[in-house]
């Protein structure tokens, strides 16, 4: 008669060198496949309650509704039919490991051109822009001055803005867009406006004079009611190793309805600034960020502003395509254009543009 198998008759050899390891390594990737399959299950499960939400939207007349901002499981999601989070993890791995990023050179940062702003200039009648390194205007948006990350220095530091700078705006929470250094340092001198979920981050680090705002909503500046600061949807991701999507987001990919419902309420614009880098390679980027071509679509969404000035390019070393790639690509792509009298440039860092 057969006796049933018990670890009697098949003693573990603890006293083996190889034992723990070996039992250690088994029970991790159990634990590893449990928790992997699991969070796929969730994954899955709220994609499916994503396309369901934009499926019941697609009819509605008002664009404030459709795109109005969605929170599934306290995460913000995209309600965008072009939105795409499906990328092999091989491609993530790749990406990160830096497999196929340009390599640069002395020559590319040379021709990166850094210039000294005159920031009195700011202070005059006739509206300017000023790239620091993403974008910004009278009115500072997602400053980013003191990196280490950055390809080239930033023309101009915190004290420089002290006494000049009125209202900041953030258009999520990035390292490339939210700098805790600027934040402490202007601190409650000025205005804060950013995306919903950011409050706490920035009381956390001792600054409340901060307005939370969501997608579509208005307000009046305080200290100049002529001024209407407008918070617009955008298609990204504010996901972090930290963070996981639990506030509103900027940067976007390109959904042709939605610049097309901002011209509908906004239109006509002066200026945007476009992002137009961090493009490479599209499988992982294409939601997230807008290429040359897409940008100029964008431009022409958007009623075709007098100028449009390219963004999100140049700063920092976040994708394959090289430095200058965006600039100049954007430059052959708008040379044959029919621009209906507008323009779409690209600046130096630190130069100031002033809009007649």
């Amino acid at each position: 008669m057969n006796k049933r198998p018990s670890f009697v008759n098949f003693p573990i050899p603890f006293d083996h060198p190889y034992t723990i390891p070996t039992l250690l390594a088994t029970v991790s990737a159990s634990a590893l496949l449990y928790y992997s399959l699991q969070a796929s299950h969730k994954r899955d499960l709220k994609e499916a309650i994503r396309q369901q939400v934009i499926y019941k939207r697609r009819h509605l007349k008002r664009k404030e509704d459709k795109f109005a901002s969605l929170k599934i499981e306290k995460q913000y999601v995209n309600p965008f039919k072009e939105w795409n989070a499906n990328v092999p993890l091989w491609e993530y791995i790749l990406y990160w490991l830096g497999i196929g990023r340009h390599d640069y050179s002395a020559k590319d940062l040379e021709r990166l051109h850094v210039i000294r702003p005159n920031l009195d200039k700011l202070v005059e009648k006739n509206v300017s822009f000023i790239w620091l390194g993403l974008d910004g205007l009278t009115i500072l948006t997602d400053p980013v001055l003191d990196h280490k990350k950055r390809a080239k220095p930033c023309p101009c530091q915190i004290e420089d803005l002290m006494g000049v700078v009125d209202i900041v705006l953030v258009s999520h929470n990035h390292f490339d867009h939210l700098d805790e250094n600027v934040v402490k340092g202007l601190g409650n001198k000025v205005t804060w406006y950013i995306p919903l979920g950011l409050r706490e981050w920035f009381v956390k680090r001792g600054v409340d004079n901060v307005i939370e705002l969501d997608w579509w909503q208005e307000i009046h500046h305080k200290d100049r009611p002529d001024i209407l600061i407008a918070c617009v949807p955008a298609m990204h991701s504010s996901c972090s190793f930290w963070d996981k999507d639990e506030s509103l987001c900027g940067d976007t990919g390109y959904v042709p309805e939605l610049f097309q419902s901002i011209r509908d309420l906004y239109a006509p614009f002066t200026i945007a600034a476009l992002p137009i880098g961090t493009y490479e390679p599209p499988s992982i980027f294409k939601s997230l960020h807008m290429n040359p071509t897409e940008a100029i679509q964008a431009h022409h969404d958007l009623g075709s502003p007098c100028i449009s000035i390219g963004i999100h390019w140049g700063t920092f070393h976040l994708s394959n395509e090289s430095y200058l790639s965006p600039p100049e690509l954007l430059a052959r792509l708008w040379a044959a254009q029919n621009t209906n009298g507008s323009q779409f440039i690209t600046t130096s860092l630190g130069q100031l543009i002033d809009i007649e």
